[in-house]
């Protein structure tokens, strides 16, 4: 992450400037320079299937069911969160389909494998970012990698937290968790570093990774 990009994202997130983005009236929750990443990512590698951890408002879901309709893609967004309490109704979308349960569940990734073709394709994008503690980023990286195919994506956001540069006392959160789950053996994930410096701050820094055979 660059000095100017450090500063600016310290005071996007610091400033709460974050929690003021929406998405269609939709509040997103996003850093803006990762969403127009991500629109690029879908189709750099051809993905027509996105998987988010953490609907929230549903903000992104909406943007994502967006893209997927406008680039006529195959599939939808999967979204899914322990509750739906703050879902805003406006996020509604013929592409969305939003799962209630744990992200790093068994039972949830069986649901997730039934709405999504054996015979895919076409990529997928998995987007982590639910409860942003290390131990549950840990669970879900063990529970959906190995799932993963040759040619997916994986984005897990919130690295940033736990002092990577914001809220240092939060506690370890999703970096220690790529850390240990890549210290454990993560050879399928290959670090996309041009593609996460390319705007230099993200909300998902050394969280940006193509899966590989």
């Amino acid at each position: 992450m660059t000095d100017p990009g450090r500063a600016y994202l310290e005071w996007f997130y610091d400033g709460n400037v974050w929690k003021r983005l929406q998405y269609r009236g939709v509040r997103t929750l996003k850093l803006p320079l990762d969403l127009w990443n991500y629109q690029e990512i879908l189709h750099e590698h051809d993905l027509h299937w996105v998987v988010e951890t953490g609907t929230r408002h549903g903000g992104s879901a909406l943007y994502f069911a967006d893209l997927l309709a406008a680039g006529k893609r195959d599939g939808e967004v999967i979204s899914i969160d322990v509750t739906s309490e703050a879902l805003d109704p406006a996020a509604r979308h013929p592409r969305i389909a939003f799962l209630l349960g744990d992200s790093a569940s068994e039972a949830v990734l069986r649901e997730v494998a039934r709405r999504i073709p054996d015979d895919r394709r076409h990529g997928l994008l998995l987007i982590l970012d639910a409860d942003h503690s290390a131990t549950h980023v840990l669970r879900e990286l063990e529970t959906w990698v190995p799932w993963l195919r040759p040619g997916d994506y994986l984005i897990v956001e919130d690295t940033i937290v736990n002092g990577h540069p914001v809220r240092p006392n939060f506690g370890p959160g999703p970096l220690e968790a790529v850390e240990a789950f890549l210290a454990r053996g993560g050879d399928r994930l290959v670090h996309d570093e041009a593609r996460e410096a390319k705007f230099g701050c993200t909300f998902a820094y050394r969280g940006y990774y193509r899966v590989r055979g």
